[in-house]
């Protein structure tokens, strides 16, 4: 779908009117929306089972449930999206279009799911869910920020720091912890975090330290606010770019002829490699039914593949640090903050986009946010493919390699992130994740105890970057050649020889659901092997999975934000493929307790010879420098799946000389 911006602007305006305070004051809860009243327009391709809900699926969910007898007047639409379809009726091919809508009563503090049968238009399940909070909406960042304006010991907080309200911004967060200020336990809670804005960009490297506000959502009232103390204030910095440097000539990237990759609706063809495009409210980027033809037919190897979430704690021992353990994809949905991506920024001039759309959590009232170019789809060069001299005749036969990129980029907070999945020419696909942005500072005096090179880094002047570390897990459900699998793990020996040269390789079937951690002094690797089809040797077909970048959790391990983060324990899970487990730290991971996602999914039944599912973590543990103050410079980590016994020979012998 393609959508104009105009309303996206008209919104914008008016909620800032209802907020009632400057721009620079209400920009962070306001900048995060990117509303747009969206136009449906007519698919040229029926949708796939996998395919993101439409603005017209999305507008006849709202109208079916807000029709249904037990709706909620008033209720909040948290998440809104497809109903992941019974992966055995995908690959029957007699799925059903659903949908799936969170339903949230704010002021009676209770949630249902909603399943909408689409071709039928009729609620198929309206079920409760005690005990849990969805997500933070939109409409939660304008609440928060208009009721700590409103507070008085906030107000007193700036103003003995010789601030005015209107030059803050406040940084809305989901509250991290199990502190309840007085309220019934299970009360929603935000908190909110200040920075300085007064007109300039950036606003979070002017942190103002020590003041937290906590606020109950269900009786729209501030319950807590934290004040420990004054520290400096930077009320300079612009945190913008410098005068740009001269001296670079003009790199142009154009493909005359087009793209090389087709895209029919959602599915897309490049180079043997099969797969759709998804969408969802949640995760953002998705991509399914990714599979390779070989000339005999496409051979599945993955069903499913995406950033489930991302974990990030801070070292910092202090009471208004602690709690800071953002589950950038579980506690916000993170698909509402996609960066338009724009050439020769984010992507170069080749590049085709993808618009998306994200559901309004006030129903019908509100319609539909336009994303517009939330999705792009590249190629280019990756330097050689293979290259082989013939020693006879010195001649030489070399190809220069060439990789199709899927991309989206967005942000939450401080921090902006971006996903990539490379696929390449030989077979391979990597997994990529770039992380820029601003680091989350704090503001320092002479007399802190601990210091600012304390569990952390002086970054500027009086201002310091507590180390921090960041979890980001993939799920992966492989298929490789058909649901039947079995992931083996590789280890790597020295062996006692005459020679005193030799070393050699175990392999062990991971027979039931466990978790696995890295070990690289032995070179440890995981395949994933197909136990129905063997290749020309005899031997399982197979994909080998490396997790080069990973790190352990340096928290302490009864840390209660760490357990509710069991990807962040260990870098790989395995688990027997159930419908509906798709996320690992569960599906309501806001305010939520230990024991959900990975938890509970893994129970040690067999997963050898089943489908299988293969949760893996990469991570970083961030030592912030000077240099990466204003603005951090794109860190790149990731994972790489790569084809071991798949393929008869090398598949990229065909792959055209360059002329």
């Amino acid at each position: 779908m393609r959508y104009r911006t105009f309303a996206r602007i008209v919104v914008g305006v008016l909620l800032l009117a209802l907020v009632g305070t400057s721009s620079t004051g209400a920009g962070s809860s306001l900048s995060r929306l990117r509303p747009q009243q969206a136009a449906s327009t007519s698919a040229a391709v029926a949708p796939g089972p996998l395919d993101p809900l439409s603005v017209a699926e999305i507008s006849e969910t709202f109208q079916v449930i807000e029709s249904y007898a037990q709706f909620p007047r008033g209720a909040f639409f948290p998440y809104v999206g497809l109903q992941e379809p019974s992966k055995s009726l995908v690959l029957a091919g007699t799925s059903v279009r659903k949908a799936l809508a969170q339903v949230y009563d704010e002021k009676a503090n209770r949630l249902y799911e909603a399943v909408v049968n689409l071709p039928a238009r009729t609620v198929e399940s309206w079920t409760p869910k005690p005990g849990v909070q969805p997500a933070v909406f939109a409409t939660d960042f304008v609440t928060a920020d208009r009721l700590v304006r409103l507070d008085p010991r906030w107000k007193k907080a700036m103003a003995d720091r010789g601030l005015k309200p209107s030059d803050v911004f406040l940084d809305i967060w989901a509250p991290g912890d199990g502190q309840t200020y007085g309220v019934p336990a299970g009360t929603r809670l935000l908190r909110a975090l200040s920075d300085y804005a007064g007109g300039l960009p950036n606003s979070y490297d002017r942190p103002i330290e020590g003041v937290v506000a906590t606020v109950d959502m269900n009786r729209n009232m501030v319950v807590d606010v934290t004040d420990s103390g004054k520290r400096p204030v930077d009320t300079q910095t612009t945190g913008n770019a410098d005068s740009p440097r001269t001296g670079l000539k003009p790199l142009v990237v154009t493909q005359p002829g087009g793209p090389s990759f087709q895209i029919s609706g959602n599915d897309v063809t490049w180079q043997g490699w099969r797969f759709t495009v998804g969408f969802t409210a949640r995760e953002g980027l998705v991509l399914s039914r990714i599979g390779y033809d070989d000339g005999g037919g496409v051979r599945p190897i993955i069903y499913r593949l995406a950033l489930d979430d991302i974990y990030v704690p801070y070292a910092l021992p202090d009471s208004n640090w602690v709690w800071r353990t953002a589950f950038d994809i579980g506690e916000y949905n993170i698909a509402q903050y996609a960066n338009a991506l724009q050439t020769n920024v984010d992507v170069p001039e080749n590049a085709v986009f993808l618009d998306e759309n994200y559901a309004s959590d006030t129903g019908s009232a509100g319609g539909v946010f336009a994303l517009p170019h939330a999705v792009a789809m590249y190629e280019r060069d990756a330097g050689t493919l293979w290259d082989r001299t013939d020693p006879v005749s010195f001649e030489r036969d070399a190809r220069l390699a060439r990789e199709l990129v899927v991309t989206w980029s967005f942000w939450i907070g401080n921090y902006i992130y971006s996903t990539h999945y490379v696929f390449r020419m030989d077979g391979g696909l990597d997994a990529e994740i770039g992380l820029t942005g601003t680091t989350l500072d704090r503001g320092v005096g002479s007399t802190d105890t601990p210091s600012g090179d304390s569990y952390g880094s002086m970054i500027a002047k009086n201002i310091a970057a507590p180390f921090h570390q960041h979890f980001f897990n993939f799920r992966i459900d492989f298929d490789v050649d058909g649901v039947n699998n079995r992931l083996v793990e590789e280890n790597t020996y020295s062996v006692p020889s005459t020679f005193g040269n030799a070393f050699d390789e175990t392999r062990q079937v991971l027979t039931p659901e466990q978790f696995r951690g890295q070990d690289p002094s032995h070179d440890r690797k995981w395949l994933v092997e197909s136990t129905t089809r063997k290749n020309a040797l005899g031997k399982p077909t197979a994909y080998e999975l490396e997790i080069p970048s990973a790190t352990m959790p340096y928290s302490d391990p009864s840390f209660a934000p760490l357990l509710r983060a069991p990807f962040a324990q260990h870098p790989i899970w395995v688990t027997a493929y159930k419908d509906g487990e798709l996320y690992a730290a569960g599906d309501y991971p806001n305010q939520g307790s230990a024991g959900q996602g990975l938890s509970a999914y893994a129970n040690s039944e067999t997963v050898a010879g089943r489908d299988l599912v293969v949760w893996a973590t990469v991570g970083v543990t961030h030592h912030p420098t000077v240099e990466e103050y204003p603005v951090m410079t794109t860190e790149m980590t990731g994972l790489s799946i790569r084809p071991s016994g798949f393929f008869s020979r090398n598949p990229a012998l065909d792959a055209p000389a360059q002329r």
